[in-house]
């Protein structure tokens, strides 16, 4: 084979590998019911607060939470249900499990209300219990509801979805007493 002969196909050797390592897989359907969420975490009680990058993926009562500080920093992982939870380091190594929200406060120093933040992120009270103090925004979308002793505000709706056919708050912010959880959305899927 001659030398210029070898060249070539050296070079549509590279182009067929380059092509192929461009190329953008697809990423797997969303089931109904669940949800897949990007977006910016901050807790904040007094004068202590905490933030974070927040990649969360919702299905069937269960929950995977990635929790990262600037440049990949700090990195954990939250898995489990409202019950118990599991805490995992960035290499995948598990911390602790337990009681999620003792497992929370003991090792990250805040909590999550778990049980009922799957429905509020998604712009609705959780389901079987009272809500009350509703209010509503021009268009008729609930933007503040009062539950289990949280305030929580709706805001920055937009619609979402293959259909655009639901619309949900881009942020949410639920407070009790001193203790805020603000979530502000950059990407749904669901």
């Amino acid at each position: 084979m001659s030398l210029r002969r070898a060249n070539w196909f050296f070079f549509l050797g590279f182009l067929l590998l380059a092509s192929a390592a461009c190329t953008v897989l697809p990423r797997p359907e969303v089931a109904p019911g669940e949800f897949l969420l990007r977006g910016k975490l901050g807790v904040s009680q007094g004068d202590d607060s905490f933030s974070a990058r927040l990649l969360w993926h919702q299905r069937d009562g269960r929950f995977a939470m990635d929790v990262w500080g600037p440049l990949g920093q700090g990195r954990v992982r939250l898995e489990g249900t409202p019950a118990h939870l599991t805490l995992l380091d960035g290499s995948g190594t598990i911390i602790t499990e337990g009681p999620a929200e003792a497992v929370m406060q003991a090792h990250l120093g805040w909590s999550l209300p778990l049980a009922v933040l799957p429905e509020w992120v998604r712009g609705r009270p959780a389901s079987g219990v009272a809500a009350s103090a509703r209010d509503y925004d021009a268009d008729g979308r609930l933007v503040a509801f009062n539950q289990l002793r949280w305030r929580v505000e709706l805001d920055r709706f937009a619609a979402v979805g293959a259909t655009g056919a639901e619309v949900l708050p881009f942020r949410v912010t639920a407070t009790r007493d001193a203790y805020r959880v603000r979530l502000a959305v950059s990407a749904w899927e669901i």
